[in-house]
């Protein structure tokens, strides 16, 4: 159910990439407004699939850990399958061996067999004797037929020695009895506890394959999880760089419209000013015609030298100290020089001055002007490696270049005329920075010159 879930989800994302991939990079087809809205569909299709990707991790760690410990138990088993079978071998040989002393034991008993039955023989034939003489009357013929006490004695001895060895040969022949049985309840006991044991440990052994058998696959079933979990979270990832590019587009697309609704208010600006400033100049020159030439030439040289210019005083060529401020609050790191870049790590020239601060340090145009370039400077653009920078040219052959600004702070565009001190921006570490920096270059004829005089 999840997994269907994600699969829709997936789906909507991805048609969401599409409708936002087919956004013209032409400003014109839409105005801010619109632009705004389908930056903000995005953004929130991305923390959509962001969302998703967490998930995909968390359950990715929940198979990695569910993989480790079924593979833990598996190993356990393993141990204990070779060690049941260590049993069992022991217990086989135990039952050999076992075996050997049945058979030996089975020698033993024929010999006893054949011995009671020699003594049982034996015994038969001296009870029918018996039987045929009378009941012991021999034995007593034996001793009356003496010719004296001493021959008596010896008679009479003789045949007590006789009647004891047949007791002795009853006595043996139950003690053989006795030991056969006891041998044969013996070996019968053991071998019986000897196939007890060896079935158990053979349960044991079948019970513990059953259960190995069982964590290999439920290890390829984790596996199997885990990667398809995983291509999921890939198809999010490459979702989410679609939309982060599609949103990059669109970014680029508002800014261009924001530049060039900047100018256009800029351009307005200037016509009013130069309207007014024309309209004035009329309405001057028809009060100077209704009145008298002398006093019309003296009003229209005062009214020429009142008027406010309406261009952006440049900067004179026959002096340099003071002609610039300081541009940024902070110490000056990296000089006018040759010198090994932090970055790249090669021999180069350092075009101008590095002036470093924490915090937020905000930046000001050195001098009036107006604003060349105001962007990220783009590899190929004349301004790669800067970052976020602004270029003003303020006449007579001098521009300012300010670099590494941080991004989203600059508050200048291209084509408006800012005053010395005016703020255009705050210290970042853009570009190729290795710390948060202002990189200041002063231009002279398009040839960079060293700050150091100037300031």
């Amino acid at each position: 159910m999840a997994y269907k879930k994600l699969l829709v989800n997936s789906l909507a994302i991805t048609v969401a990439v599409g409708l936002f991939s087919t956004v013209p990079t032409n400003v014109k087809a839409a105005d801010l407004n619109e632009l705004q809205k389908q930056q903000q569909a995005i953004q929130q299709q991305r923390s959509a699939v962001d969302n998703h990707i967490d998930e995909k991790n968390h359950e990715v760690s929940i198979l990695e850990r569910k993989q480790q410990t079924t593979a833990a138990e598996l190993e356990s088993l393993v141990k204990s399958i070779t060690e049941t079978n260590k049993k069992l071998q022991k217990q086989q040989q135990e039952v050999a061996v076992t075996n050997a002393e049945v058979s030996k034991l089975k020698n033993e008993i024929i010999v006893l067999q054949k011995s009671i039955d020699d003594r049982l023989n034996l015994l038969k034939d001296r009870a029918r004797a018996i039987q045929v003489n009378g009941n012991g009357q021999e034995y007593m013929n034996v001793i009356l037929a003496s010719d004296n006490f001493s021959d008596f004695i010896d008679r009479a001895t003789m045949v007590s020695t006789l009647v004891n060895a047949d007791k002795d040969i009853m006595n043996d022949q139950k003690k053989d009895e006795d030991a056969l049985n006891g041998k044969q309840k013996q070996t019968e006991k053991k071998l019986a506890g000897l196939k007890k044991l060896s079935t158990e440990i053979a349960l044991s052994k079948n019970n513990l394959e059953s259960q190995k058998s069982q964590k290999d696959e439920l290890i390829l079933a984790i596996a199997a999880e885990k990667d398809l979990t995983q291509q999921q979270k890939n198809d999010l990832l490459a979702q989410q760089g679609e939309l982060a590019a599609n949103e990059q587009a669109i970014a680029g697309n508002i800014q261009a419209e924001k530049n060039r609704q900047a100018q256009q208010q800029l351009a307005a600006a200037r016509k009013a000013s130069e309207e007014r400033a024309a309209r004035e100049a009329r309405e001057a020159a028809a009060q100077a015609r209704s009145k008298v030439v002398t006093r019309t030439e003296t009003a229209a040289a005062t009214t020429q030298e009142e008027a406010p210019p309406v261009s952006i005083p440049s900067i004179s060529a026959g002096s340099q100290t003071g002609m610039f401020i300081k541009p940024a609050a902070g110490i000056l790191t990296s000089g006018f020089s040759d010198r090994t870049n932090p970055v790249t790590g090669q021999h180069e020239s350092h075009k101008g001055q590095d002036i470093a601060a924490g915090g937020s340090v905000p930046i000001y145009a050195a001098a009036g002007g107006t604003v060349v370039f105001s962007g990220f400077g783009a590899p190929g653009s004349g301004y790669g490696g800067y970052g976020y920078v602004v270029e003003v040219d303020h006449g007579n052959g001098y521009q300012t270049l300010y670099g590494h600004m941080r991004a989203g702070s600059l508050q200048v565009v291209a084509g408006q005329s800012v005053s010395q001190g005016q703020g255009i921006g705050m210290m970042g570490s853009t570009g190729q920075s290795t710390g948060q920096h202002l990189h200041f270059e002063i231009h002279k004829n398009g040839v960079p010159i060293d700050p150091t005089p100037y300031i």
